[in-house]
């Protein structure tokens, strides 16, 4: 992969193939354990920039390279790593402008998008995912539009607004229906009718959260739905969805479902290097405390997380 010669598709051929390795790793164990051989990959990958290359093999470059730093992005976010993650979206977004790639765009503004909506940012998360929107509109990518759509879905329900919510889940589920899921690129290959169940859940149990408790009833099983539909391939999703069905059999009153639900997050997430799962974990701690009956589970994973941070120190 030297910077004297031409890039050519044997180049590309393993800068794909370490990308792919890299987001299967992120999928299974986290962020965390992909931080050094990402870090590796993009530091040979940049040096392929300044290679002479035809106008068709630099315009490929330009998008495996841009998927590179998308990942790299959302590595970092996963990782508790706010701000490298934007610098890499950064490179990202131009990265893929120049390769005129309208559905990689989009799909930048979703997980920069999600980087601040897990900071609680919402209207600079919306902002993200209306950008987002637009280039998806013009690339005609029906699967990068409903990502967008759900995510969108899940920021308003935040805002307690069950309406815009509602209108937006519906059209990001036309839009799925739509998608050429048959053809669907490395970055967008995650977004599946399980994890359409599992965005659907997360809208409700915000909505639980923010309207009222009726929607819990309705995330518990769209959330079952997506638990049990998630491989171990997906073990960071399954637990992201297990700290959601927790919440939302507590909002509900299930308590003794709610406090075994959290306790199966809170083991599943010990096998997850992920900055973002332990925040949500201790975030559904708070909504524990607020119930006398899930006091357990709220000590339980406060005991964890003083474990966890004596082992770091």
């Amino acid at each position: 992969m030297s910077a004297l010669r031409p890039v050519g598709p044997p180049d590309i051929a393993r800068l794909e193939t370490g990308t792919r390795a890299l987001r299967a790793v992120d999928y299974l164990r986290g962020g965390e354990p992909c931080l050094g051989d990402l870090r590796i990959l993009v530091r040979e990958s940049t040096r392929l920039l300044g290679a002479r290359n035809t106008e068709e093999t630099r315009r490929r470059l330009y998008v495996v390279l841009a998927d590179l730093r998308n990942l790299a992005g959302w590595v970092c976010f996963d990782a508790g790593m706010p701000v490298s993650a934007q610098a890499h979206f950064s490179h990202a977004l131009t990265l893929a402008a120049l390769a005129r790639h309208d559905g990689l765009v989009a799909n930048i503004c979703y997980r920069l998008g999600r980087l601040f909506l897990h900071q609680d940012d919402l209207d600079e998360a919306l902002t993200r995912f209306e950008l987002g929107q637009l280039a998806a509109m013009r690339s005609g990518d029906e699967i990068a539009a409903s990502i967008l759509s759900v995510n969108s879905a899940w920021v308003w329900a935040k805002k307690g607004s069950a309406d815009s919510a509602s209108d937006l889940l519906a059209r990001g589920r036309e839009q799925f229906a739509a998608g050429d899921h048959a053809n669907a690129p490395d970055w967008a290959r995650f977004f599946t009718e399980n994890d359409l169940s599992a965005m659907a859940g997360a809208v409700h149990t915000d909505l639980a959260l923010t309207v009222g408790g009726r929607h819990a009833r309705t995330a518990i099983p769209l959330l079952t739905t997506a638990i049990e539909g998630y491989d171990d391939g997906m073990a960071r999703s399954r637990t992201l969805s297990l700290v959601l069905l927790s919440t939302s059999h507590l909002v509900e009153g299930d308590l003794g479902n709610g406090v075994d639900t959290g306790l199966r997050a809170l083991s599943s997430a010990g096998a997850v290097g992920s900055a973002r799962v332990r925040d949500r974990i201790r975030r559904l701690a708070s909504h524990a405390r607020t119930r006398a009956g899930a006091w357990e589970l709220a000590e339980r994973i406060d005991a964890d997380t003083a474990a966890s941070t004596g082992r770091a120190s």
